[in-house]
């Protein structure tokens, strides 16, 4: 990431100046493709704004502005359908569906991964931030789901609501990540954890489909 790039937008970010921080994270996304600026810009930038809250240097109020300004680039990055799609949109791909259980509002990591197998052609389904499990069961079961994909930052997040996620591992292959996901949780809801950094994890992930899809 360019030093003077990404000390304006701190700098930007600390005064909430929405224009002059647009205008250097597009410096810093100018002519990358999407996994790139996942992997090399948004998600390094997310790791930092983290570490800034937890020393007590960044509000919350700094974090919401910040993850508003993200996911409206994002949402620009990802708006044209992936070249698979394009191509053959009929073409047999995995559906994936994303989401964080009721309670878990960081949703930000998750989106970025969705985005990244979105761009591997991946039929992504992202329901994002406080989803009811139940909900998350019904709609993994309309939309067909291949897998499903939760991350949450408490493990209670996960195992208050275990009946149900054993339900929804039971149809689907189900892969949790996050703080939350710890070796006793995710052995009580019948999961599989994900590795922690998100772009290991997607790799992880498109081999898992490829075995679930025979070799998509």
């Amino acid at each position: 990431m360019d030093t003077t790039t990404k000390e304006e937008l701190w700098d930007a970010v600390e005064a909430f100046d929405a224009e002059a921080a647009e205008t250097a994270i597009a410096k810093l996304l100018w002519d990358v493709p999407l996994s790139g600026a996942v992997a090399g810009v948004v998600l390094p930038f997310l790791k930092e704004v983290g570490d800034r809250w937890e020393e007590g240097t960044l509000s919350v109020a700094h974090e919401h502005f910040v993850s508003d300004m993200l996911r409206r680039k994002l949402s620009a990055l990802s708006a044209v359908p992936p070249q698979q799609v394009l191509e053959d949109a009929s073409a047999p791909s995995p559906v994936v569906l994303l989401a964080c259980p009721a309670g878990e509002r960081h949703d930000m990591v998750l989106l970025c991964v969705a985005l990244m197998l979105r761009e591997r052609g991946a039929r992504v389904r992202f329901l994002g931030a406080d989803t009811p499990i139940p909900a998350v069961l019904t709609a993994a079961r309309a939309a067909g789901a291949d897998a499903v994909v939760m991350s949450a930052t408490r493990s209670t997040a996960f195992t208050a609501h275990a009946t149900t996620l054993r339900r929804v591992a039971r149809d689907h292959a189900l892969y949790v990540a996050g703080r939350g996901a710890d070796e006793q949780t995710v052995a009580e809801i019948g999961a599989t954890a994900l590795p922690d950094d998100p772009v290991r994890a997607v790799v992880f992930l498109v081999g898992a489909l490829s075995e679930i899809n025979g070799g998509w």
